[in-house]
């Protein structure tokens, strides 16, 4: 739903020219950040996430910058505090998930 919505359009248009915004899909808040050093990061309390300008590096990209915060603000448990075993526990899971979901919406998974 958030990959093909209009919102997520205006998130790229805002992309190109370089302004933040914050949209809502599905009930979740996603806000373009121009400034961000990152392809995303999650916002925890707030049922979404931030994109940075990486994400736009290629269509792909943006794609599992996506699948990988949704993953995280789907699956996290560090909302109770976060440890860096946690952390790159959670890290790992949300990137094999991001990779494996994008080769299946490309149609490369089987």
């Amino acid at each position: 739903m958030i990959l093909n919505s209009s919102e997520l359009a205006k998130i790229q248009a805002a992309h190109a020219a370089g302004t933040p915004i914050e949209v809502s899909i599905g009930g979740r808040l996603i806000q373009y950040e121009p400034g961000l050093p990152a392809s995303g990061m999650i916002k925890f309390g707030e049922n979404g996430f931030l994109i940075g300008r990486e994400a736009f590096s290629s269509p792909v990209e943006l794609q599992k910058t996506v699948l990988y915060e949704l993953h995280r603000l789907s699956t996290s448990q560090s909302s109770a505090g976060v440890s860096a075993e946690l952390a790159a526990q959670e890290t790992k899971a949300a990137f094999e998930f991001a990779e494996k979901a994008s080769q299946y919406l490309s149609g490369g998974a089987k």
